[in-house]
């Protein structure tokens, strides 16, 4: 009998023991995250994260279409400037941020619009929408040889016209450089 009386004891000492136990916390100090969001994502779109010399510290390519949201603790990064870069069908969305002593400051976002080149027959249209007065550099390149080279500037609506000679027929190459991108596209004539 005082065996029993001994084990419910401890039963019923262990019981309020736990009963304590759960409210008890421990105080862990929540990270600082940084949302990212961008509206009308396309599968396929890639999304990174840069530093000022260019260098890729995150990459992603967007699995589904939407709204994108991510969170980013971006407090470890050393103090500096970076971007985040959404980088669409025909259009680079920038958000520039920078990091001091562990503490992130975004800026507003930046579009790109992306210069486009089509053929028809024996011309080139190169064109490009600019928001903030870039400069549109074309080289067009004939088996290998730089055969042109431009720089656009005229207008808020970058565009040419080139007129391909129709015997010089082969493969083509042209390099646009804007806004320290570059962007490449191949035809045959």
């Amino acid at each position: 009998m005082k065996a029993m009386k001994n084990l419910l004891f401890i039963a019923l000492m262990l019981t309020a023991l736990t009963g304590y136990a759960t409210d008890v916390t421990s105080i862990v100090p929540p990270k600082s995250v940084t949302v990212v969001q961008f509206d009308n994502v396309k599968k396929g779109h890639q999304l990174t994260i840069k530093d000022t010399e260019n260098v890729t510290l995150y990459n992603e390519t967007i699995k589904s279409t939407g709204n994108y949201t991510k969170q980013f603790d971006l407090t470890t990064l050393e103090n500096g400037s970076y971007t985040i870069e959404l980088n669409k069908d025909s259009e680079v969305l920038t958000r520039s941020f920078n990091v001091e002593n562990g503490i992130v400051n975004l800026s507003t976002e930046m579009t790109f619009y992306k210069p486009v080149a089509t053929k028809r027959n024996n011309q080139l249209f190169v064109s490009q929408l600019s928001s903030n007065d870039e400069v549109l550099d074309v080289l067009i390149y004939y088996n290998n040889e730089l055969v042109h080279k431009e720089a656009i500037s005229d207008s808020s609506d970058l565009k040419r016209v080139f007129q391909l000679s129709p015997d010089k027929k082969g493969e083509y190459f042209i390099i646009m450089k804007s806004a320290g991108k570059s962007f490449y596209k191949t035809f045959t004539l």
